[in-house]
């Protein structure tokens, strides 16, 4: 099984942090109580997986509203917002609009906005394999995983589970210390938590600008 590792080489598969790879201003997703852009949190292409979950030349962006506070901590109780702690809030969570999964063409150049949110510092993803104690540990538990970023395995300290509709498939799992790997200054984005991206299965099929899945935060 593969981990996520953050690289300097764009190696094609996505990246986190960084402006968005978007070709039109008017894809970047606002916050629907103030306006503001959110701050793209992850970049996904076609290739970040074998089996194909955007069209060809096309990607996925995570987008967060963050909130930093004067002492530099962000607020907990936005995170709180755009956090599942139980099944039940799963729908309210995906139709909230304080995070969003869209799907959109693959811009060659990061786009630049003259009002932006608060933009982490960009990092490409890569993939390397998990040592023989990762690997143990990650199937150790059949209701938990290894406390590391990863495409796919099993959610790391899922307290409550979450019963997604079939069309959903678990995509991957971003933890804390990577983002803070990534752009140092925003230790804590997450609340010291994981995040956890659903890809839509019909994404296969959208268009530009289209919902293709939800991502939430979990405490650890």
């Amino acid at each position: 099984m593969k981990k996520i590792v953050l690289s300097q080489q764009d190696r094609g598969f996505g990246q986190i942090g960084g402006a968005p790879l978007l070709k039109d201003l008017s894809l970047w997703p606002a916050n629907p109580q103030t306006g503001g852009l959110l701050t793209p949190i992850l970049t996904l292409t076609e290739q970040f997986q074998p089996a194909r979950f955007v069209p060809p030349g096309m990607a996925i962006t995570v987008f967060l509203a963050v909130e930093q506070q004067q002492d530099g901590s962000f607020s907990r109780p936005l995170q709180r917002r755009y956090t599942v702690n139980q099944q039940s809030e799963l729908q309210k969570v995906i139709s909230s609009g304080f995070a969003r999964v869209i799907l959109h063409e693959l811009a060659s150049q990061p786009l630049e906005s003259s009002n932006p949110p608060l933009l982490l510092e960009r990092a490409f993803i890569d993939f390397e394999e998990m040592t023989d104690e990762e690997h143990d540990e990650e199937h150790e538990d059949e209701d938990s995983g290894i406390g590391l970023s990863k495409p796919s395995g099993r959610p790391c300290w899922l307290q409550d589970p979450i019963y997604e509709p079939p069309r959903y498939m678990f995509m991957m799992q971003l933890v804390d210390a990577d983002v803070a790997e990534a752009s140092p200054q925003h230790v804590g984005l997450f609340g010291e938590g994981n995040g956890y991206l659903f890809v839509d299965m019909q994404a296969r099929r959208g268009k530009e600008g289209d919902d293709a899945g939800f991502f939430f935060i979990q405490f650890t």
